[in-house]
Protein backbone atom coordinates (compact mmCIF):
# COMPACT_ATOMS: atom_id res chain seq x y z
CA UNK A 1 0.00 0.00 0.00
CA UNK A 2 1.56 3.45 -1.04
CA UNK A 3 0.09 7.03 -0.47
CA UNK A 4 -1.63 7.34 -3.93
CA UNK A 5 -3.85 4.52 -2.40
CA UNK A 6 -4.63 6.54 1.11
CA UNK A 7 -5.19 9.50 -0.99
CA UNK A 8 -7.84 8.23 -3.52
CA UNK A 9 -10.77 9.24 -1.51
CA UNK A 10 -9.73 12.94 -0.28
CA UNK A 11 -8.35 13.52 -3.94
CA UNK A 12 -12.27 12.43 -5.78
CA UNK A 13 -13.10 15.04 -3.15
CA UNK A 14 -10.67 17.78 -4.52
CA UNK A 15 -11.84 17.13 -7.58
CA UNK A 16 -15.92 17.76 -6.29
CA UNK A 17 -14.64 21.04 -4.82
CA UNK A 18 -12.53 22.36 -8.05
CA UNK A 19 -14.71 20.88 -10.83
CA UNK A 20 -18.19 20.13 -9.02
CA UNK A 21 -20.51 17.81 -11.21
CA UNK A 22 -20.10 17.38 -14.60
CA UNK A 23 -22.37 18.62 -17.06
CA UNK A 24 -25.82 16.90 -17.44
CA UNK A 25 -26.07 15.68 -20.98
CA UNK A 26 -22.51 13.74 -19.60
CA UNK A 27 -23.12 12.60 -16.17
CA UNK A 28 -23.38 9.11 -15.43
CA UNK A 29 -26.00 9.58 -13.12
CA UNK A 30 -28.19 10.77 -16.18
CA UNK A 31 -27.10 7.39 -18.09
CA UNK A 32 -28.13 5.40 -15.01
CA UNK A 33 -31.60 7.33 -14.77
CA UNK A 34 -31.82 6.68 -18.57
CA UNK A 35 -30.94 2.80 -18.19
CA UNK A 36 -33.49 2.80 -15.10
CA UNK A 37 -36.58 4.31 -17.61
CA UNK A 38 -35.63 1.13 -20.13
CA UNK A 39 -35.58 -0.79 -17.51
CA UNK A 40 -38.95 -0.49 -15.66
CA UNK A 41 -40.31 -0.51 -19.29
CA UNK A 42 -39.06 -3.79 -20.02
CA UNK A 43 -39.63 -4.94 -16.96
CA UNK A 44 -42.82 -3.97 -16.57
CA UNK A 45 -43.75 -5.48 -20.19
CA UNK A 46 -42.55 -8.46 -18.98
CA UNK A 47 -45.30 -8.84 -16.26
CA UNK A 48 -47.61 -8.66 -18.79
CA UNK A 49 -51.08 -8.24 -18.03
CA UNK A 50 -50.45 -9.17 -14.55
CA UNK A 51 -48.66 -6.04 -13.94
CA UNK A 52 -51.32 -5.51 -11.03
CA UNK A 53 -51.07 -8.19 -9.49
CA UNK A 54 -48.85 -7.06 -6.31
CA UNK A 55 -46.30 -10.06 -6.43
CA UNK A 56 -45.59 -10.27 -10.09
CA UNK A 57 -45.12 -6.11 -9.17
CA UNK A 58 -42.60 -6.88 -6.36
CA UNK A 59 -40.51 -9.66 -8.51
CA UNK A 60 -40.42 -7.63 -11.47
CA UNK A 61 -39.02 -4.63 -9.70
CA UNK A 62 -36.53 -6.50 -8.26
CA UNK A 63 -35.06 -7.44 -11.83
CA UNK A 64 -35.46 -4.32 -12.86
CA UNK A 65 -33.36 -2.67 -10.24
CA UNK A 66 -30.63 -5.61 -11.11
CA UNK A 67 -30.59 -4.66 -14.33
CA UNK A 68 -29.32 -1.06 -13.66
CA UNK A 69 -27.23 -1.51 -10.57
CA UNK A 70 -25.42 -4.53 -11.81
CA UNK A 71 -24.25 -3.08 -14.92
CA UNK A 72 -22.85 0.03 -13.74
CA UNK A 73 -21.23 -1.77 -11.15
CA UNK A 74 -19.63 -3.84 -13.92
CA UNK A 75 -18.76 -1.57 -16.06
CA UNK A 76 -17.12 0.72 -13.83
CA UNK A 77 -15.55 -2.53 -12.21
CA UNK A 78 -14.30 -3.26 -16.02
CA UNK A 79 -13.11 -0.10 -16.91
CA UNK A 80 -10.69 0.38 -13.49
CA UNK A 81 -9.54 -3.15 -14.23
CA UNK A 82 -9.12 -2.71 -17.72
CA UNK A 83 -6.88 0.63 -17.22
CA UNK A 84 -4.65 -1.65 -14.59
CA UNK A 85 -4.15 -3.90 -17.06
CA UNK A 86 -3.47 -2.15 -19.82
CA UNK A 87 -1.88 0.81 -18.44
CA UNK A 88 -0.61 0.16 -15.15
CA UNK A 89 -1.58 1.17 -11.68
CA UNK A 90 -1.85 5.11 -12.05
CA UNK A 91 -3.97 4.90 -14.71
CA UNK A 92 -6.52 2.64 -12.29
CA UNK A 93 -5.83 5.06 -9.83
CA UNK A 94 -6.95 7.92 -11.59
CA UNK A 95 -9.72 5.42 -13.48
CA UNK A 96 -11.37 5.16 -10.29
CA UNK A 97 -11.14 8.52 -8.78
CA UNK A 98 -12.99 9.96 -11.90
CA UNK A 99 -15.77 7.14 -11.07
CA UNK A 100 -15.66 8.14 -7.00
CA UNK A 101 -15.94 11.88 -8.17
CA UNK A 102 -19.12 11.57 -10.34
CA UNK A 103 -20.57 9.45 -7.70
CA UNK A 104 -20.42 12.35 -5.29
CA UNK A 105 -22.23 15.69 -4.87
CA UNK A 106 -21.39 17.67 -1.75
CA UNK A 107 -20.46 20.97 -3.87
CA UNK A 108 -23.55 20.37 -5.84
CA UNK A 109 -25.31 19.94 -2.23
CA UNK A 110 -23.95 23.60 -1.29
CA UNK A 111 -24.64 25.50 -4.04
CA UNK A 112 -28.16 24.38 -4.14
CA UNK A 113 -28.77 25.13 -0.92
CA UNK A 114 -27.20 28.53 -1.18
CA UNK A 115 -29.15 29.65 -3.70
CA UNK A 116 -32.06 29.00 -1.50
CA UNK A 117 -30.65 31.14 0.93
CA UNK A 118 -29.55 34.15 -1.38
CA UNK A 119 -33.03 35.39 -2.60
CA UNK A 120 -34.76 34.02 0.92
CA UNK A 121 -32.15 36.50 2.81
CA UNK A 122 -33.71 39.25 0.61
CA UNK A 123 -37.40 37.95 1.25
CA UNK A 124 -37.55 36.78 -2.43
CA UNK A 125 -40.09 34.05 -1.57
CA UNK A 126 -40.71 33.31 -5.03
CA UNK A 127 -37.33 32.79 -5.89
CA UNK A 128 -36.70 30.80 -3.03
CA UNK A 129 -39.78 28.66 -3.33
CA UNK A 130 -38.28 27.77 -6.96
CA UNK A 131 -34.54 26.88 -5.64
CA UNK A 132 -35.90 24.77 -2.76
CA UNK A 133 -38.27 22.46 -4.95
CA UNK A 134 -34.35 21.50 -7.01
CA UNK A 135 -34.10 19.68 -3.43
CA UNK A 136 -37.13 18.63 -1.73
CA UNK A 137 -40.26 16.77 -3.04
CA UNK A 138 -43.06 18.29 -0.58
CA UNK A 139 -45.03 21.04 -2.43
CA UNK A 140 -43.29 24.33 -1.93
CA UNK A 141 -46.13 26.56 -2.46
CA UNK A 142 -47.63 25.54 0.33
CA UNK A 143 -44.10 26.56 2.89
CA UNK A 144 -43.52 29.89 3.90
CA UNK A 145 -40.23 31.14 4.79
CA UNK A 146 -39.54 29.46 7.76
CA UNK A 147 -40.51 26.32 6.10
CA UNK A 148 -38.41 27.01 3.18
CA UNK A 149 -35.19 27.16 5.14
CA UNK A 150 -36.19 24.25 7.15
CA UNK A 151 -36.94 21.95 4.58
CA UNK A 152 -33.19 23.09 2.74
CA UNK A 153 -31.79 22.50 5.86
CA UNK A 154 -33.56 19.01 6.20
CA UNK A 155 -32.46 18.07 2.45
CA UNK A 156 -28.58 18.74 3.55
CA UNK A 157 -29.01 16.68 6.56
CA UNK A 158 -30.25 13.97 4.60
CA UNK A 159 -28.54 14.37 1.31
CA UNK A 160 -25.07 14.76 3.57
CA UNK A 161 -25.68 10.42 4.34
CA UNK A 162 -27.18 9.98 0.68
CA UNK A 163 -25.17 12.10 -1.57
CA UNK A 164 -22.02 11.97 0.12
CA UNK A 165 -21.03 10.14 3.08
CA UNK A 166 -22.25 6.37 1.87
CA UNK A 167 -20.40 6.86 -2.00
CA UNK A 168 -17.30 7.56 0.65
CA UNK A 169 -17.96 4.53 2.91
CA UNK A 170 -18.69 2.09 -0.10
CA UNK A 171 -15.79 3.53 -2.22
CA UNK A 172 -13.13 2.69 1.07
CA UNK A 173 -14.52 -0.67 1.40
CA UNK A 174 -14.41 -1.23 -1.92
CA UNK A 175 -10.79 0.12 -2.11
CA UNK A 176 -9.89 -2.35 0.51
CA UNK A 177 -11.74 -5.48 -0.88
CA UNK A 178 -10.92 -4.92 -4.07
CA UNK A 179 -8.28 -2.12 -4.67
CA UNK A 180 -9.19 0.54 -7.56
CA UNK A 181 -11.63 -1.28 -9.08
CA UNK A 182 -13.53 -2.49 -6.12
CA UNK A 183 -13.75 1.16 -4.96
CA UNK A 184 -14.83 1.95 -8.49
CA UNK A 185 -17.45 -0.77 -8.56
CA UNK A 186 -18.89 -0.48 -5.02
CA UNK A 187 -19.22 3.78 -5.45
CA UNK A 188 -21.28 3.12 -8.87
CA UNK A 189 -23.40 0.59 -7.08
CA UNK A 190 -24.29 2.59 -4.52
CA UNK A 191 -24.73 6.34 -7.03
CA UNK A 192 -27.11 3.56 -8.51
CA UNK A 193 -29.41 2.51 -6.30
CA UNK A 194 -29.40 5.71 -4.81
CA UNK A 195 -30.82 7.34 -8.49
CA UNK A 196 -33.30 3.67 -8.23
CA UNK A 197 -34.98 4.58 -4.94
CA UNK A 198 -35.11 8.56 -5.84
CA UNK A 199 -36.87 7.49 -9.12
CA UNK A 200 -38.76 4.29 -7.91
CA UNK A 201 -39.01 4.60 -3.92
CA UNK A 202 -42.22 6.36 -4.00
CA UNK A 203 -45.33 5.63 -1.84
CA UNK A 204 -47.94 5.75 -4.66
CA UNK A 205 -49.99 3.37 -6.68
CA UNK A 206 -47.46 3.07 -9.63
CA UNK A 207 -44.29 2.29 -7.66
CA UNK A 208 -45.86 0.84 -4.10
CA UNK A 209 -44.78 -3.01 -5.19
CA UNK A 210 -42.56 -2.22 -8.05
CA UNK A 211 -39.71 0.07 -5.96
CA UNK A 212 -39.73 -1.57 -3.14
CA UNK A 213 -36.58 -4.00 -3.33
CA UNK A 214 -34.99 -0.84 -5.10
CA UNK A 215 -36.08 1.95 -2.00
CA UNK A 216 -34.87 -1.24 0.56
CA UNK A 217 -31.44 -1.81 -1.51
CA UNK A 218 -30.50 1.78 -0.64
CA UNK A 219 -31.73 1.72 3.27
CA UNK A 220 -29.22 -1.29 3.20
CA UNK A 221 -26.35 0.80 1.53
CA UNK A 222 -26.80 3.57 3.63
CA UNK A 223 -27.71 1.73 7.36
CA UNK A 224 -24.14 1.60 8.44
CA UNK A 225 -23.09 5.09 6.87
CA UNK A 226 -26.30 7.14 8.19
CA UNK A 227 -24.82 5.71 11.96
CA UNK A 228 -21.34 6.81 11.29
CA UNK A 229 -22.93 10.19 10.56
CA UNK A 230 -24.15 11.32 13.90
CA UNK A 231 -20.09 11.15 15.67
CA UNK A 232 -18.73 12.60 12.75
CA UNK A 233 -20.98 15.61 12.49
CA UNK A 234 -20.53 16.02 16.57
CA UNK A 235 -16.73 16.22 15.77
CA UNK A 236 -16.94 18.34 12.71
CA UNK A 237 -19.19 21.02 14.97
CA UNK A 238 -16.74 21.36 17.26
CA UNK A 239 -14.61 24.06 14.92
CA UNK A 240 -17.85 25.78 14.08
CA UNK A 241 -18.51 28.35 16.18
CA UNK A 242 -22.42 29.56 16.82
CA UNK A 243 -23.56 25.65 16.73
CA UNK A 244 -24.75 24.03 19.97
CA UNK A 245 -22.24 20.92 20.39
CA UNK A 246 -23.80 19.69 23.31
CA UNK A 247 -27.19 19.26 21.90
CA UNK A 248 -25.89 17.06 19.10
CA UNK A 249 -24.89 13.44 20.54
CA UNK A 250 -28.07 13.80 22.56
CA UNK A 251 -30.56 14.85 20.18
CA UNK A 252 -28.85 12.62 17.29
CA UNK A 253 -29.40 9.98 19.57
CA UNK A 254 -32.72 10.60 21.10
CA UNK A 255 -34.62 10.96 17.95
CA UNK A 256 -32.13 8.81 15.75
CA UNK A 257 -35.38 6.64 14.70
CA UNK A 258 -38.28 9.55 14.49
CA UNK A 259 -38.34 9.20 10.74
CA UNK A 260 -40.18 7.11 8.23
CA UNK A 261 -36.53 6.33 6.85
CA UNK A 262 -34.24 3.92 8.90
CA UNK A 263 -31.76 5.70 8.01
CA UNK A 264 -32.70 9.61 7.52
CA UNK A 265 -33.20 10.78 10.80
CA UNK A 266 -29.55 9.77 12.21
CA UNK A 267 -28.09 13.55 10.41
CA UNK A 268 -31.49 15.17 10.75
CA UNK A 269 -31.41 14.80 13.85
CA UNK A 270 -27.80 15.77 14.40
CA UNK A 271 -28.34 18.55 12.53
CA UNK A 272 -31.46 19.81 14.44
CA UNK A 273 -29.70 19.68 17.65
CA UNK A 274 -26.59 21.35 16.29
CA UNK A 275 -28.33 24.56 14.68
CA UNK A 276 -30.85 24.34 17.65
CA UNK A 277 -34.06 23.59 15.29
CA UNK A 278 -37.13 21.75 14.94
CA UNK A 279 -37.26 19.93 12.01
CA UNK A 280 -39.56 17.82 10.03
CA UNK A 281 -43.12 17.80 10.99
CA UNK A 282 -46.18 18.05 8.62
CA UNK A 283 -45.50 18.25 4.81
CA UNK A 284 -47.61 17.87 2.08
CA UNK A 285 -46.36 16.62 -1.35
CA UNK A 286 -48.31 16.91 -4.16
CA UNK A 287 -52.05 16.41 -2.82
CA UNK A 288 -50.77 13.84 0.18
CA UNK A 289 -50.08 15.62 3.72
CA UNK A 290 -47.75 13.59 5.52
CA UNK A 291 -47.15 13.73 9.41
CA UNK A 292 -43.34 13.08 9.79
CA UNK A 293 -42.32 13.17 13.36
CA UNK A 294 -40.77 16.15 14.67
CA UNK A 295 -36.82 16.53 14.71
CA UNK A 296 -35.39 18.32 18.13
CA UNK A 297 -36.23 20.41 20.69
CA UNK A 298 -35.62 23.83 19.15
CA UNK A 299 -37.41 26.55 17.30
CA UNK A 300 -39.34 25.39 14.01
CA UNK A 301 -38.33 29.17 13.01
CA UNK A 302 -35.21 28.24 10.52
CA UNK A 303 -34.15 31.28 8.60
CA UNK A 304 -31.66 31.61 5.97
CA UNK A 305 -28.43 31.83 8.58
CA UNK A 306 -29.32 28.45 9.73
CA UNK A 307 -28.73 27.36 5.94
CA UNK A 308 -25.30 28.62 6.10
CA UNK A 309 -24.47 27.15 9.23
CA UNK A 310 -26.13 23.59 7.73
CA UNK A 311 -23.55 24.10 4.53
CA UNK A 312 -20.67 24.69 6.64
CA UNK A 313 -21.55 21.54 9.15
CA UNK A 314 -21.95 19.33 6.45
CA UNK A 315 -18.81 20.46 4.51
CA UNK A 316 -16.83 19.80 7.53
CA UNK A 317 -18.64 16.61 8.89
CA UNK A 318 -17.29 15.30 4.98
CA UNK A 319 -14.06 15.77 5.80
CA UNK A 320 -14.19 14.11 9.27
CA UNK A 321 -15.71 11.29 7.70
CA UNK A 322 -13.27 11.21 4.67
CA UNK A 323 -10.10 11.62 7.14
CA UNK A 324 -11.89 8.47 9.21
CA UNK A 325 -12.53 6.61 6.37
CA UNK A 326 -8.61 6.89 5.08
CA UNK A 327 -7.41 6.06 8.95
CA UNK A 328 -9.42 3.34 8.79
CA UNK A 329 -8.34 2.32 4.70
CA UNK A 330 -4.51 2.36 6.36
CA UNK A 331 -5.32 0.29 9.42
CA UNK A 332 -7.31 -2.42 7.61
CA UNK A 333 -4.59 -2.55 4.76
CA UNK A 334 -1.40 -2.49 7.05
CA UNK A 335 -3.35 -5.83 8.51
CA UNK A 336 -3.67 -7.57 5.96
CA UNK A 337 -6.71 -7.06 4.20
CA UNK A 338 -5.51 -5.86 1.15
CA UNK A 339 -2.11 -6.10 -0.10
Amino acid sequence: MDIAFLALLPAALLFDRLFGEPPARVHPVCFMGALAVRAEAFCRRLAGRASNASVRMFLVGIIAALLVVLPCAAAAWGLAFAAAHYAGPRAAWFASLLMIWVCLAPRSLEEHALRVAAPLAKGDLAAARQAVSMMVGRDPSRLDAHGIARACVESVGENLTDGVLSTLFWAGVGLLLGGYPGAACLAVLHRSANVLDALWGKRNERYQRFGTFAARLDDALNWLPARLSLPCIALASRIIPGLRHGDILRVGWRDRHAHESPNSAWSEAAFAGALGLRLGGPAVYGDFPVEHPWLGDGTPDALPAHIVLAVRLMRHAVVVFTLCAVFAVGMFGVTGVVG
